[in-house]
């Protein structure tokens, strides 16, 4: 296969020197508006999407423009949020992610968020700020000895289990299938109603689809023991958000931690955002100093190897 000579459409805020540099003869066009991404698609050898929908979206307009010459479509990210996947993988245009490269920095946040949601760490620090000592009045639970629930069993989930061991807890799985290599270590798989329902720590590290849009209902939510709490790190759309700000609120659950939402950024309107009880960060839980040099360096290489008639890394299977 001849190596290409069209230029770079970068969709993503990001700068124009870092691409020049690893690649210093090709033409790099940043389009910042629809109207410029429109004209820079044809003739483009790699595509750059934004790391977020809030962006430019690769969309199927733009994928059919860039279909005749890219050889690459890179999303400087673990996720695809920037582009219409489907429309995309339709045009036969190979897609790399940084997926997996966040696995420890996200598990790392969720262990923290499990703790905060048990304790109410949170809530007592800003009541502190506020000038109340909330040293009793609310039930603090150890990790220790807890039956934790992990639904999903992807990067992130495999980064999270050795992390949770050391707490003493029992854990369980479930995806959508099964993992013998993770059976092996000792963690049981359950079925989705079971795990939810046995499940006094549940995690929510699944990717979205349709299968799992809505997959913890409010219906769900109900079977859960009484004062377990709830950990979202995989999209805001896999659970109900307001059924569970009234889980919380009412006392069935002791609390709730998210770092993603249905619309982000999130508004303060959001039934999860402010509600006492619930731990709620900008979804920040993957962008450490760490993992953005790691990102950023796939992308980096990824484009390189392209012009060089070289493999890629992170390809979308």
């Amino acid at each position: 296969m001849t190596t290409p000579t069209g230029h770079v459409l970068l969709l993503a805020p990001l700068p124009v020197e870092a691409i020049t540099s690893q690649v210093p003869d090709v033409e790099v066009v940043a389009a910042t508006t629809r109207e410029q991404a429109l004209a820079g698609a044809p003739g483009a050898a790699v595509c750059v999407t934004s790391w977020d929908g809030s962006g430019l979206v690769l969309d199927a307009e733009l994928a059919a423009l860039l279909a005749p010459t890219c050889r690459l479509v890179q999303a400087p990210s673990a996720g695809l949020d920037g582009m219409d996947v489907e429309a995309v993988e339709a045009t036969g245009i190979p897609v790399a992610s940084a997926a997996g490269l966040n696995a420890v920095a996200v598990a790392e946040w969720t262990v923290w968020a499990i703790v905060d949601a048990l304790r109410g760490l949170s809530d007592a620090h800003t009541a502190l700020l506020d000038g109340e000592w909330l040293m009793f009045g609310r039930m603090r639970r150890e990790l220790r000895g807890r039956r934790v629930g992990v639904v999903g069993m992807g990067d992130v989930a495999r980064a999270l289990l050795p992390r949770l061991s050391g707490f003493e807890v029992e854990l369980a799985y479930w995806s959508r299938s099964r993992h013998e290599d993770v059976e092996a270590q000792g963690v049981e798989h359950r079925e989705l109603d079971e795990l939810i329902a046995t499940s006094e720590v549940l995690v929510l590290a699944i990717a979205l689809s349709d299968q799992t849009r809505g997959l913890l209902s409010a219906a769900r939510l109900a079977s859960m023991p009484q004062h377990a709490v709830v950990v979202n790190v995989a999209r805001g759309e896999v659970w109900d958000e307001s059924a569970v700000a009234e889980a919380v609120r009412d006392g069935r659950l002791l609390g709730a931690a998210t770092d993603v939402f249905t619309a982000e950024p999130a508004t303060p309107d959001n039934p999860l955002v402010g509600t006492p009880g619930v731990v709620t960060t900008p979804h920040i839980a993957g962008p450490t100093a760490e993992v953005v040099g790691a990102i950023f360096g796939r992308v980096l290489r990824n484009v390189a190897a392209v012009y060089a008639g070289e493999p890629v890394e992170g390809l979308r299977a």
